[in-house]
């Protein structure tokens, strides 16, 4: 339980940057229109990715995916192929893009390794104090639901190597580690650049064994 109240209190401190993310008014349909035409190939039409190393997107929370879109736009957050699909949508476009795979139907979950399932559960429910490892239930919730206020993404069901990808970058980021390229790291959780953010200090403690574990047991929570 302490666990659990210490995650929520490093949630707590974030509150105040995502809950300033104000969507604006958004059209579903002319979201749709530009959802098939630029996303569609890497995450469906519907927001379910065929493509393991990419995320669904469908059902996810309205916040977060327009926070990720704009932070590809302003480029705070690195990906060189989401920055040229996002060069010509204007804001409201974004908006009318994370209106309508929102609205879609959540996706569905994928299979976990049960060899490391009580492992990772626990990981994901409490951390792991020793060695100062945060559990991820704190916010994105027992079930990976995520916190749609507090713009925290559902993660469970997610693509496991997407999630892995994900730590990864967040972990490079949080350590400072001696990389080649942007690209390689991912900091659009802290509130400005230069600040550690949320997930960066989480990653930042997690092994390559944490993270594969983490990652089989989130694509298949629910």
């Amino acid at each position: 339980m302490k666990k659990l109240i210490a995650a929520a209190s490093l949630c707590v401190a974030s509150f105040s940057v995502q809950a300033a993310i104000i969507v604006p008014e958004h059209d579903v349909d002319a979201g749709k229109k530009i959802a098939e035409t630029v996303c569609a190939a890497c995450h469906g039409v519907n927001g379910v990715s065929v493509v393991p190393a990419q995320p669904n997107l469908g059902g996810q929370n309205v916040k977060y995916l327009y926070k990720q879109l704009v932070d590809f736009k302003t480029g705070y957050r690195k990906n060189g192929i989401m920055q040229s699909q996002v060069a010509n949508l204007s804001q409201q476009d974004l908006a009318n893009v994370a209106g309508y795979y929102a609205s879609q139907a959540p996706w569905g979950v994928g299979f976990g390794n049960p060899a490391t399932n009580q492992e990772a559960t626990k990981l994901y429910l409490g951390g792991d104090k020793s060695r100062g490892v945060i559990g991820c239930a704190g916010c994105h919730g027992p079930d990976a639901a995520g916190n749609e206020w507090a713009a925290f993404p559902r993660l469970g069901g997610q693509h496991a190597e997407y999630i892995s990808t994900q730590l990864k970058l967040f972990r490079a980021a949080g350590r400072a580690d001696d990389i080649d390229s942007d690209e390689q790291k991912r900091i659009n959780d802290a509130a400005k650049e230069g600040e550690m953010g949320m997930m960066q200090t989480v990653a930042s403690k997690l092994s390559d064994r944490d993270i594969r574990i983490l990652s089989d047991y989130i694509s298949a929570v629910h």
